[in-house]
């Protein structure tokens, strides 16, 4: 799964011999007001989505997933490497080398503490780390988990996982997060927060005993707190991964949906299943989260009509908000609607057989095809699965 490598964002350091310039492995732009999406240009292909909301309220920055946590060979800074300078080639002595490794913002926590955005009014999104972490982790695979141990120290940040993946996270991430794959260890982490299907999500989160072992005392003390809402629902969306979730955000009628759904993007990247995939919960939980937005949806319209019935009967008419949709790749703040029934119109194609199969490849023994239109007026997006996923939903539903 290649990419167009992402463009990098810079900023000039002055010494009193050399002029750096701070390199990072990830770009960043608002998507609404509270809403920043961070592309990472990883050493993997994966190039993720990572999106970061700063509260308006709660003293907090939710981190949905967390990236690959290894930078693309752009990225990668070799200090015995000769490099450009002003009178010359030279090789960096240890001062300058630690002032260049200062300047390679290649950790999300630390690029989120310490690198300024233009997007963030020449800020970082949480200057000095003042803001509680609540991590959001849609799935455990290592494109969205790989960055998760940078988030621990301090002791204070939350973790967000499905309660219907608890076991599948719990009893091989290795296998299960694709880290043995990769040749890289699993990240240790505890669940501080496993949430339930429709969860609305309180802060603090008031755990429960057993969860309280190993928490710190900061995190402990918020049981006794009265937990303010975060105007963010829990769905959990079983289908790429037992552990899949979705969240949504309120105030922003926000749905950011992990890696259950995208379009292919410019470089043709296919929904894909893993071993662990199951297609025919995933069918009954893409509609679940089509009749979740049509259900919100209905509401902004009728909010809308209201407001329109008391106004002012001056000839303007209040246009209702949408849901937008925003997922782990490719694809951000597209109409959830329009996507969704887009999704359900492909994939019913592809079950029933009227999409061909363009490509088919053996992975550690198990055979992965993939679906994909042709023509100018194709479906902007691809499947590729395990063909025994396929065969099992197109025998659920009687379309063998």
């Amino acid at each position: 799964m290649r990419t167009p490598p992402a463009t990098t964002t810079t900023t000039t350091t002055t010494t009193s011999t050399t002029t750096t310039r701070a390199s990072t492995s990830f770009t960043t732009r608002r998507i609404n007001p509270t809403t920043f999406l961070i592309r990472e240009d990883d050493a993997y292909g994966e190039h993720p989505f990572i999106y970061v909301k700063v509260h308006p309220r709660a003293p907090v920055i939710v981190v949905c997933d967390t990236g690959c946590d290894e930078p693309s060979e752009a990225h990668k800074y070799d200090p015995t490497s000769t490099r450009e300078h002003s009178h010359g080639e030279f090789k960096a002595s240890p001062k300058l080398t630690s002032l260049l490794l200062q300047d390679r913002y290649i950790h999300l926590r630390h690029y989120l503490e310490h690198y300024a955005l233009s997007a963030n009014n020449n800020e970082p999104l949480n200057p000095g780390g003042k803001r509680k972490y609540i991590i959001i982790c849609t799935h455990c695979h290592f494109d969205h988990t790989g960055g998760l141990m940078h988030f621990l120290a301090g002791g204070t940040t939350e973790i967000v996982a499905s309660a219907a993946g608890r076991d599948f996270i719990e009893s091989d991430l290795g296998t299960h997060g694709i880290f043995d794959a990769i040749g890289r260890p699993p990240p240790y982490y505890r669940v501080t927060k496993w949430a339930q299907a429709f969860e609305r999500l309180q802060y603090p989160f008031p755990h429960t005993q057993e969860s309280t072992h190993g928490l710190s005392q900061q995190q402990k003390a918020g049981k006794k707190k009265k937990p303010s809402d975060l105007a963010i629902t829990i769905l959990q969306t079983i289908g790429h991964t037992p552990d899949e979730l979705a969240w949504y955000d309120h105030e922003e009628m926000h749905l950011y949906v992990g890696d259950s759904f995208y379009r292919e993007g410019e470089d043709g990247m296919p929904i894909i299943f893993p071993r662990e995939g199951n297609l025919i919960e995933w069918i009954f939980a893409m509609q679940k989260l089509a009749v979740f937005v049509r259900t919100e949806n209905a509401k902004a319209a009728a909010a809308a009509e209201c407001a329109d019935a008391d106004g002012d009967a001056e000839g303007w008419v209040q246009v209702p908000r949408r849901v937008l949709v925003s997922c782990a790749h490719q694809t951000t703040s597209v109409d959830g609607a329009e996507i969704l029934k887009e999704l359900e119109v492909f994939s019913f194609r592809v079950m029933i057989k009227r999409v061909p199969v363009v490509d088919s490849r053996d992975r550690d023994g198990e055979v992965y095809d993939t679906w994909r239109e042709a023509g100018e007026e194709r479906t902007p997006m691809s499947i590729m699965a395990p063909r025994r996923l396929m065969e099992d939903v197109r025998d659920f539903f009687g379309h063998v």
